[in-house]
């Protein structure tokens, strides 16, 4: 009979040995945004935007956004890169984001937006676009991975 001391050291020894390891986080979701309110961020592009296949890289930290577009039919697909402050008034989005209330931090900002771009008799396309401002943020994976690692602190990323 195998004794619960002797499943407690073998799993263990099986933690240990995958080199997996229990650290409480430097720091929390709210305290990684505020670090990062007033920083200019990197953000995931395309390697190549003509070859999605290409990959993806992260920008210099020269961006105050970063852009997040879920393809509006599959949600697996998505479209990132880092936000020209020229291309739109964002005044309104960056307010959303100052840090006003002591223990809450914004993470993103989702819009969801309709264009006419034929007659008025053609339905409109409609796109979600999401807005955040931790360096990393808008990752290159589905939606729902998207929203799941903007729980956590971003993790750093050494080049």
């Amino acid at each position: 009979m195998v004794s619960f001391a002797t499943i407690a050291l073998f799993s263990s020894l099986v933690i240990v040995a995958s080199g997996f390891s229990v650290r409480t986080p430097s720091k929390n979701t709210v305290q990684d945004a505020h670090e990062q309110l007033n920083k200019l961020i990197r953000c995931w592009e395309p390697v190549d935007s003509a070859k999605p296949s290409s990959g993806y890289t992260l920008s210099e930290p020269i961006y105050e956004l970063c852009s997040y577009m879920p393809d509006p039919k599959n949600w697996e697909k998505f479209f990132v890169n880092g936000v020209d402050m020229d291309s739109d008034d964002y005044t309104h989005v960056l307010a959303l984001f100052a840090d006003i209330i002591p223990g809450y931090g914004m993470l993103n900002v989702c819009l969801q937006e309709a264009f006419q771009f034929h007659a008025q008799n053609h339905p409109s396309q409609t796109s979600l676009r999401c807005l955040c401002k931790r360096e990393g943020c808008n990752l290159p994976k589905g939606f729902t991975k998207f929203l799941e690692l903007n729980k956590l602190p971003m993790p750093e990323v050494v080049f």
